[in-house]
């Protein structure tokens, strides 16, 4: 205790203690311990939604590579379908095609074969009809009926 005194600590220790102590807890139940709870508060807030925010972000960032994946495939699937399609309307159109050739080429043959019938008939009826368009043109000619 001699150490104390000469420190200079005297019985007024207990008394600033005591104040101490009440000052302490006085000021951490009303003060310290509403102030630390508002600030976890608002850390878990800030913290949570800069967490959340983040976890939003990758969320969209998959369904993003998500949506682009599946727009790929889609857009496989369309272009397969469109070629067999095409291929399809070229085959058929060849078809068609050919078939009105062959048809168009069997009329032409049949019109040249009808001419051609045609043709040799009016040679016929012209051939009998030439000595006396012959006549009719030299009598024009002379000037004179040369009938034969």
């Amino acid at each position: 205790m001699e150490i104390f005194r000469q420190l200079g600590v005297d019985s007024t220790l207990w008394i600033h203690l005591a104040c101490f102590l009440v000052s302490y807890f006085a000021l951490y139940f009303l003060i310290l311990k509403p102030y630390m709870a508002a600030f976890e508060e608002r850390e878990r807030r800030t913290v949570g939604s800069e967490e959340a925010a983040v976890r939003l972000v990758e969320e969209a960032n998959d369904l993003q590579t998500q949506y682009a994946l599946k727009s790929r495939e889609l857009n496989s699937q369309m272009k397969a379908f469109y070629d067999e399609a095409r291929t399809s309307a070229q085959k058929q159109s060849e078809q068609v095609v050919g078939n009105a050739r062959t048809q168009a080429a069997a009329l032409l043959q049949q019109n040249r074969e009808r001419i051609a019938g045609e043709v040799a008939k009016a040679q016929k009826t012209l051939q009998s009809e030439i000595p006396a368009v012959g006549a009719a043109i030299a009598s024009k000619l002379a000037g004179k009926d040369l009938s034969l």
